[in-house]
């Protein structure tokens, strides 16, 4: 029995010792990957940095274009506003200059008209035709 325990000991010891060494062989795996982890992420921060900073660049860049064009946008609608106000003003003049010619244009054209009519009348009259 005592050769079986020590047998036993024994086998226990060598299964220790073989998984110490895998998980040394683990560590050191581990230690290589941790190493190029760090290695690959000092080059991305290295390459990011100047992206970040590009990207703050246009950022501001951006920012001032629409900053521009909302200046921009206020005054061409200020224009609009102007020319809207200016073309009911020509309107409205029209509508006055319409108003103030027209009347009496018409009236002197009934005028012309009736003694048109009236020289045709007379001139009927005088040349012996009769009158309708």
């Amino acid at each position: 029995m005592e050769n079986v325990l020590l047998i036993a000991q024994i086998v226990v010891l060598f299964a220790l010792s073989g998984l110490s060494i895998y998980f040394i062989l683990v560590l050191v795996k581990l230690r290589e990957l941790l190493g190029t982890f760090d290695t690959n992420l000092k080059e991305v921060t290295s390459r990011a940095i100047p992206t970040l900073e590009n990207l703050e660049i246009i950022t501001s860049k951006l920012r001032s274009i629409v900053e521009n064009f909302d200046e921009q946008i206020a005054l061409l609608r200020t224009s609009v506003e102007t020319i809207r106000s200016v073309a009911d003003n020509v309107a409205a003049f029209e509508r006055r200059v319409q108003e103030a010619v027209e009347s009496p244009i018409m009236e002197v054209m009934n005028t012309l008209g009736g003694i048109i009519r009236g020289f045709t009348t007379f001139l009927g009259r005088i040349t012996g035709g009769s009158s309708s």
